[in-house]
């Protein structure tokens, strides 16, 4: 106070104190402080410039510029939603981890110039306060921090503003919209030797990632201090935003690998990502939701997943389905849970397939008896008697039929219908006592087992009934039969 009274009043400065002590924050460092003199000039201007002189470095925007009150310290004063600086209070604790550090802080703005110091006080002792003298000059627009005395690094790659152009592979609009409409950012750029990823929030690098993608994210909300967001699964919900906004078949495939279980490609986004529909909700401009843009691009994201894993790929939504998915000729694929449903809308699903398969054998047709050659009444009527003798719950009826093919890949030999209890066999499966033998007895096992296709218990239910077919062979059950069957 005594330098300030003898040497800075007189020449018109004036001092405000600003609040903390100069131990606050001791976590707070060169990037802390940088970051928030940056984010600032980003919420002022939208843009910031920097460089080094022989005093130091400096910062600069073109803005509308900083009032003295505004580095006063009190309950903080939320700015809007859409800030970058949401919490009002950055400035001055930058300030303070510089001054903390032993560099000189030079602030210009319009209309006035300031220099942020510790101004010691007596309290039982002596205790450093966070303050600043100021007075009319300045500049006519922006405001100019001065960091005196430092020549370190000015971390310009970890504000997505400075990333050039190209960087930037894919966006989509986020949540916000106001006073601009802010896009996410899906960024593929080498930020060190080792090629490590990072995430931004809202143009500022919040933390790395283990993935081929940086981000740059607009809808969440951070967490005060800024290292984090205010809730984890929000982060992951934004990042599903974007990459349902995405229309390149071969970021689609990377994206697919990730998300695919287990993962063909370990990245932290394979456990966590999340396109859930009610999650991220809808755009703000258009009212369509996230979700739906997927939808919207079904057809890269089909030759993303078939580039991937093959024409006959299908997304498991239950193990129970395997087996009748591998009999109608496709391999289940299991994605992460929280983006199998809307991925469930481009991609077609073990459940779709199989619900479109009993809808094609709902078709089904009846041959009458007379409507068949001798031969294959002769092999028809082998059919219903091992049904007969083998089946303890009788089944309805064995019938000679035109079956539409289940799929698309393969063709149907046999069926068995649950509500009616019926069993119906191809006409080209009656042409030989073999296979319809062998028809027969794998829909006599859906009979009496419940199960589907290649599902365990059918499999042991086929056996079962094979064996009691040969059992009944070799006491003469179906001697008469076989005679007239041809092999």
């Amino acid at each position: 106070m005594d330098e300030y009274e003898r040497l800075w009043k007189p020449q018109g400065w004036q001092l405000i104190i600003i609040g903390p002590t100069s131990t606050w924050r001791q976590e707070w460092g060169d990037w802390e402080a940088i970051r928030d003199i940056v984010q600032n000039a980003l919420d002022e201007a939208e843009s910031y410039r920097w460089g080094y002189d022989d005093k130091g470095l400096w910062i600069a925007d073109r803005g509308k510029g900083v009032a003295v009150a505004d580095f006063l310290l009190g309950p903080p004063r939320l700015k809007p939603e859409w800030a970058r600086g949401r919490f009002g209070e950055g400035m001055k604790i930058a300030a303070l981890a510089l001054v903390r550090r032993g560099y000189s802080v030079h602030v210009e703005t319009v209309g006035k110039e300031l220099w942020i110091i510790f101004l010691e006080q007596k309290v039982n002792g002596h205790a450093e306060t966070l303050a600043a003298m100021w007075r009319p000059n300045g500049t006519r627009a922006g405001t100019k921090f001065h960091i005196i005395g430092y020549d370190g690094p000015a971390f310009e790659d970890r504000f997505a503003v400075n990333l050039p152009r190209s960087a930037v592979v894919a966006d989509g609009p986020s949540r916000l919209a106001q006073p601009i409409r802010r896009f996410n950012q899906l960024i593929k750029y080498t930020f060190s030797n080792a090629g490590g990823s990072r995430i931004f929030a809202r143009d500022i690098y919040m933390r790395d990632i283990k993935s081929p993608y940086s981000y740059n994210l607009w809808s969440f909300a951070l967490a005060p201090d800024r290292h984090a967001p205010k809730n984890e699964p929000d982060l992951w919900v934004d990042i599903g935003r974007l990459w349902s906004c995405v229309t390149k078949v071969e970021l689609l495939e990377i994206f697919l690998r990730m998300v695919h279980f287990p993962p063909l490609f370990e990245t932290d986004e394979s456990h966590n990502i999340s396109l859930e529909r009610w999650a991220m909700g809808s755009e703000p401009v258009t009212g369509k939701l996230y979700a739906d843009f997927v939808k919207e691009n079904a057809s890269v994201w089909k030759e993303a997943w078939v580039k991937n894993f093959g024409e006959n790929a299908v997304i498991r939504t239950s193990d129970r389905w395997d087996g009748t998915v591998r009999h109608l000729g496709y391999e289940p694929h299991s994605v992460n849970w929280l983006v199998q449903d809307t991925l469930a809308q481009a991609v077609l699903t073990d459940k779709e397939l199989v619900k479109a398969s009993q809808e094609r054998l709902r078709e089904v047709q009846i041959i009458p008896d007379e409507g068949l050659s001798r031969k294959q009444r002769a092999h028809l009527r082998l059919a219903r008697a091992i049904a007969d003798e083998v089946c303890m719950t009788k089944v309805s009826g064995v019938h000679a039929a035109i079956i539409p093919p289940a799929s698309d890949r393969v063709r149907t030999a046999g069926m068995y219908s649950r509500t009616t209890m019926e069993i119906y066999i191809a006409a080209d499966q009656l042409e030989r006592g073999r296979t319809t033998v062998d028809t027969v007895i794998h829909e006599i096992a859906h009979h009496t087992s419940g199960a589907e296709d290649l599902e365990e218990a059918h499999g042991e239910a086929m056996t079962r009934v094979a064996a009691k077919v040969v059992e009944m062979t070799h006491a003469k059950k179906f001697d008469d039969l076989m005679m007239e069957a041809v092999w």
